[in-house]
């Protein structure tokens, strides 16, 4: 199985690290949780494994669902 690196790490880390995110942080990565499961659900894949270890973050701060 080939996968994509992903440099940022996991999202759980940057809560971990930072304890609590700033109101407008919790926005973003809420509004890029919910428009990637949106498209998903569109394809007719259910994600069941929701959690900030499963969810990858770029370089460029957005996020990208892992363990499918």
């Amino acid at each position: 199985m080939i996968m994509e690196f992903i440099p940022g790490g996991e999202l759980f880390s940057y809560l971990r690290a930072s304890r609590v995110f700033s109101n407008a942080m919790s926005r973003f990565y809420a509004a890029e949780i919910v428009c990637a499961l949106e498209y998903i659900h569109g394809k007719n894949i259910v994600y069941r494994d929701l959690k900030p270890e499963n969810l990858m973050l770029c370089r460029d701060g957005h996020i990208k669902m892992a363990d499918f």
